[in-house]
């Protein structure tokens, strides 16, 4: 049996439309025409702006390259949470508190977000993606399904991530479905307009320069740039001291 459970300080703009069980805190601010789907669970403070679809179940249609899986159709948004104009959070989502998404992005079934995570204007997290807390993903950023981000990472705008390098056969199905996503691990910054390939991982503290290509591992602590990336320089030492320090963190060499 669905249930709706709103809180009495809620605020509901004209023409939501609750499709089942619904949960929404202390002071959450729902703007007009929010559409909700089934088991939506709403932290206390969280602001929804006009237009917002969440919980929407993925819906094939045509051909597909990658079957569609939904774990659970449940969705679970944090306290004081922003959800911006016309964003679309899929089901079996689980966002932390403090999250600001923006308008016109897209979170798709099964992503994990941390507390304060910020996803910027037009972004897309494909299936599956795990975003660390703080991390900042900016504005027009593709990150691809099954994609690991660790905490305070940054993307700059228009980056993107791939997780298959033989998509030119996969597609027709002429290779079995077998995909690697990168990872990018903590303190790593990814610069405008960058790409990383399938499969590679970015280090701790490394950078991408703006309009690189990484197709290799990126080393921890190195600057990489150019089509194919290279290694230019290593991160300045007291630059990545004052990272180490501000999170209270040993003085460590290794990833």
């Amino acid at each position: 049996m669905s249930k709706v459970d709103i809180h009495p300080s809620a605020q509901l703009g004209d023409h939501v439309d609750i499709m089942g069980s619904l949960t929404l805190g202390a002071n959450v601010q729902v703007g007009a025409n929010v559409t909700f789907y089934p088991d939506v669970h709403i932290g206390a403070g969280t602001i929804i702006l006009a237009g917002a679809v969440i919980g929407r179940p993925p819906i094939a249609a045509g051909q597909l390259t990658r079957p569609l899986t939904v774990n659970n159709k449940t969705v679970h948004i944090g306290e004081n949470c922003v959800i911006g104009s016309n964003a679309v959070l899929y089901c079996d989502l689980v966002c932390g508190e403090s999250v600001l998404i923006g308008d016109l992005a897209t979170v798709r079934e099964g992503c994990r977000l941390g507390d304060q995570v910020v996803l910027g204007r037009r972004s897309t997290l494909l299936y599956n993606v795990t975003v660390g807390s703080r991390t900042r993903v900016h504005d027009g950023v593709h990150l691809t399904g099954n994609m690991v981000v660790e905490a305070d990472v940054f993307f700059g705008p228009l980056s993107v991530a791939s997780n298959d390098n033989e998509v030119y056969l996969r597609r027709y199905k002429l290779l079995p479905m077998e995909l690697s996503p990168p990872v990018v691990r903590r303190f790593a910054l990814i610069g405008t307009n960058a790409t990383l390939a399938a499969g590679i991982e970015v280090g701790m503290g490394a950078i991408v320069a703006p309009s690189a290509m990484a197709t290799r591992d990126v080393p921890a602590w190195t600057v990489v740039a150019g089509i194919p990336a290279r290694t230019m320089r290593d991160v300045p030492d007291e630059d990545r001291l004052q990272i180490l320090r501000k999170f209270g963190l040993a003085d460590e060499d290794s990833a």
